[in-house]
């Protein structure tokens, strides 16, 4: 199997080549100003934004949480057709499991917060964890504290 993803010395060895080969510059006063100022003026992702294309934000204190196993509970956040995917949020409270599961499609997970086990692979608070269509994994085991993710799932394996 191939993966575009880069282990964790591999990116170790590009980071050490970029801090060696490409100085800090910093840009005149007048460019920072104008860049700052453009930030300010630019509208945020939860206005709406008129054009072919909109945007919005669920808050932290909307949308539904849905029990899927004891202690376990999801959150649907947005839903791309084109892209046939479902992007949610995932609870797990300290030592729930998700059952073990295939996946018809691929599956990409964000650790928010806390800790828990993909099969046999530990995930930590800012790790990132991919499925490939069609694989089986594991029981999802949440530590002692908790896990918190961020689920883009495909369509298919939707309820």
């Amino acid at each position: 199997m191939t993966t575009d993803v880069l282990t964790q010395d591999e990116m170790e060895v590009l980071d050490r080549i970029v801090a060696e080969t490409i100085e800090p510059v910093e840009p005149p006063a007048s460019v920072r100003a104008h860049i700052l100022a453009a930030v300010r003026h630019t509208p945020q992702l939860d206005e709406s934004i008129p054009g072919e294309h909109e945007s919005r934000t669920v808050r932290a204190d909307e949308g539904n949480w849905r029990s899927c196993a004891p202690g376990v509970r999801t959150k649907k956040l947005s839903k791309d057709v084109a892209r046939n995917t479902l992007t949610m949020l995932l609870d797990l409270d300290p030592g729930a499991i998700l059952p073990a599961h295939d996946h018809d499609g691929g599956e990409d997970s964000y650790v928010i917060r806390g800790s828990c086990r993909i099969g046999a692979v530990a995930l930590y608070a800012g790790d990132f964890h991919h499925v490939d269509q069609g694989a089986h994994h594991g029981d999802v085991i949440a530590s002692d504290e908790g896990c918190l993710l961020m689920l883009t799932v495909d369509l298919a394996d939707v309820a």
